[in-house]
């Protein structure tokens, strides 16, 4: 049995009781009221909560009508059916405008229970429809004051049939200098905003021709004529067609990240430039410290150890002074070998003379007579010289390389690697040493010969790898772009 809680307007009992009789039999398990006038009627309306009203005509101190208009000023929404015995044509279908549902005639009563059923599933249909308005409307709103207190301008863009601004946050009025308003009648004066070399970009955005899913940037002018940098994202709304008919987003002012990146990207260019010079004013202070010890410093040392020998052969002393005196040769000896292999170091003659290659097999073999671990050199597809600091930076690459291997990897070999791969210069130095992990390699005074190389490859656009694991080794590895680092034959 299905509940229903009914108001029965009526003055006969017995004709009530017929009508709960019929509900009965129609599945309906009735709790009701019967009223007879309209005090009683607005009570029972003030004081419950009903499904329905069935109410007779006519009664001695009330009718119908009057019953309906109690209803309709209270602002319930209650399904209204009048039950009479006669009723006229005109008198029902002015009821029916009025707020009736619908009527039945007493000498019908198997007509009540589908006219019931009906008027409760309107009445059902018509609560939910009225709570879905009030939905949107409150939805309507939550997004109206969003919109209106955001700092990002959202919008909504009708495309077809015609170009229409359906709505334009107020935050645009602090973007561009005009009021929303001033663009719902006119959307060209909009797209007229926009900077001359951007328009292609919005354009096509707006008629599906440019991807929705990445945001899209342009330049807008100012009221005040000032560019301001704008991020869009844009959603589109198709019709049953697949046509575009609107396009919605939120855009963002970006204006003060875009210049902040520019002037960025002006301070890196500019530690680019120092970096590079100061690389540049050490290689040649290099070269400058190499050529006074190889030429001044060395020959003063040579001239020193010949005077010495020349004294030797002529001084008749005795063997204690001979033997002090051939002691003192050796020293000058050892420091002329020693001036030389310094000479050497910071810039070796055979690097500008030959190239990279030769230069770092010549330094190899040092780097093996000093510390006695085995390094093997290997070179594929290089056959021509390289720019000059191209060379350079490669050969200070594994000259710190080969510094670290003997200073922290207690290695006992090494493999340096040249090749040519996918256009791109690529220098490897491996070692079977201790390892460690890069990850927790903390940036201090011990580590400036990593940064330098780091400085090196990055001034030359390249990329600097440091793979390395506790117990496993560790390799440095470069890579640089090939093209334009090729300064002319020779044979490596």
């Amino acid at each position: 049995m299905k509940p229903l809680r009914l108001i029965i307007v009526e003055d006969s009992e017995d004709d009530a009781l017929l009508l709960i009789l019929e509900l009965k039999k129609g599945g309906y398990e009735p709790d009701h009221l019967r009223v007879e006038t309209a005090a009683s009627l607005e009570a029972a309306l003030n004081n419950g909560t009903w499904d329905l009203i069935l109410s007779d005509h006519a009664l001695p101190a009330f009718s119908a009508p009057e019953a309906l208009n109690l209803l309709n000023k209270s602002g319930k929404e209650i399904p209204f059916i009048i039950v009479s015995s006669v009723i006229g044509e005109d008198v029902a279908v002015s009821a029916m405008n009025a707020g009736a549902h619908d009527y039945i005639m007493k000498s019908s009563p198997a007509r009540l229970v589908p006219v019931i059923e009906r008027a409760l599933h309107d009445s059902e249909v018509r609560a939910e429809r009225k709570k879905a308005l009030l939905d949107l409307r409150e939805s309507e709103a939550r997004f109206r004051r969003i919109a209106e207190n955001a700092l990002d301008i959202i919008y909504r863009v009708r495309i077809s049939p015609s170009l229409k601004i359906e709505y334009l946050s107020p935050s645009v009025e602090a973007f561009i200098g005009f009021p929303a308003d001033y663009f719902y009648d006119n959307p060209n004066a909009a797209f007229e905003r926009v900077y001359e070399q951007d328009r292609h970009i919005l354009e096509a955005s707006l008629k599906g021709e440019k991807l929705f899913s990445k945001p899209i940037l342009t330049r807008w002018v100012h009221r005040d004529g000032s560019v301001n940098w704008l991020e869009q994202r844009n959603v589109p709304i198709y019709d049953r067609v697949g046509r575009l008919v609107f396009v919605e987003g939120i855009a963002r002012d970006i204006t003060e990240r875009i210049l902040y990146e520019q002037e960025l990207k002006k301070n890196h260019a500019r530690i680019e430039a120092l970096s590079n010079r100061i690389l540049g004013a050490m290689e040649e202070e290099r070269s400058r410290l190499a050529r006074e010890l190889h030429d001044e410093l060395g020959q003063a040392l040579t001239a020193v150890k010949l005077d010495l020998q020349l004294f030797n052969e002529g001084l008749s002393a005795s063997q204690a002074q001979q033997y002090s005196l051939k002691q003192s040769i050796d020293l000058v000896d050892h420091t002329i070998n020693l001036v030389r292999r310094q000479s050497v170091s910071l810039r070796p003659p055979v690097l500008d003379d030959m190239g990279l290659l030769p230069a770092v097999k010549e330094m190899v073999r040092g780097f093996m007579n000093r510390t006695g671990i085995q390094t093997k050199i290997t070179a594929d597809g290089f056959s021509r010289r390289l720019s000059k600091s191209v060379e350079t930076a490669l050969y200070r690459c594994v000259q710190e390389s080969l510094t670290n291997v003997v200073r922290h990897a207690r290695a006992r070999n090494v493999s340096v690697r040249f090749n040519k791969e996918n256009g791109l210069l690529a220098l490897s130095v491996a070692d079977d040493g201790i390892g460690f992990e890069p990850e927790k390699m903390e940036v201090h005074s011990e580590h400036i010969g990593l940064t330098g190389m780091k400085e090196r490859v990055k001034l030359l656009d390249g990329c600097f790898t440091i793979n390395s694991a506790p117990q496993k080794g560790t390799t440095v590895s470069i890579k640089i772009p090939w093209q334009d680092r090729v300064e002319g034959e020779a044979g490596l």
